[in-house]
């Protein structure tokens, strides 16, 4: 009895084991990225710098990259694609660019961040992930904006220098008002 249900148990392994699909552990795969500066203008020029960085365990091929910029639509594009880049990233690896663009000056200009996607393979697998950027576009600019801050200092650079010369020539007229020879009143003698 103990023989046959041994014997069961071995066959159920096998036929389990044959029959059930193994399971891959997909790489952890993350994009990040920053631009040159924390705002901009429309028509301004961005330098945008990405990695795609594999966190492991798997190695994995890279294929293509997407990004979508924040004026992105169907009608009129705003996209741009990297293919056959065909980078292999072992774990702890990266891939990076950087990209350089041009804001539009109509009203398309409008939006909070630069979207990714980007596909890769670990092996017959083809997976697809997804990322973002931020990027800051103001129309106007902003209180917090240090934008024409070189017209401020000169400003206050030539208030200073004014106050400087106003209060030396006060100064002066004090102290001279102060210490002019007296003028000494004698009456007139009276010709006879």
């Amino acid at each position: 009895m103990k023989e046959k249900i041994l014997l069961s148990s071995i066959i159920t392994t096998l036929v389990m084991l044959l029959f059930v699909p193994t399971v891959k552990a997909a790489a952890f795969v993350e994009l990040y990225g920053y631009t040159d500066k924390t705002q901009y203008m429309p028509g301004e020029t961005v330098t945008l710098k990405f990695y795609i960085y594999n966190n492991g365990p798997d190695e994995i091929v890279l294929k293509n990259v997407t990004i979508y910029y924040p004026w992105y639509s169907p009608i009129w594009g705003g996209n741009e694609t990297i293919k056959n880049i065909d980078a292999v990233l072992s774990k702890g690896k990266n891939w990076n660019v950087t990209k350089t663009f041009t804001i539009p000056n109509d009203g398309r200009a409008a939006g909070t961040n630069i979207d990714f996607t980007f596909t890769y393979t670990i092996g017959t697998s083809v997976y697809t992930h997804l990322g973002d950027v931020n990027i800051r576009i103001v129309t106007a600019p902003s209180y917090e904006s240090l934008q024409d801050m070189d017209k401020l200092i000169t400003l206050f650079t030539v208030q200073v220098v004014l106050i400087i010369v106003c209060t030396v020539i006060l100064a002066a007229t004090v102290f001279l008002s102060a210490h002019r020879p007296q003028v000494m009143w004698r009456k007139e003698e009276k010709a006879e």
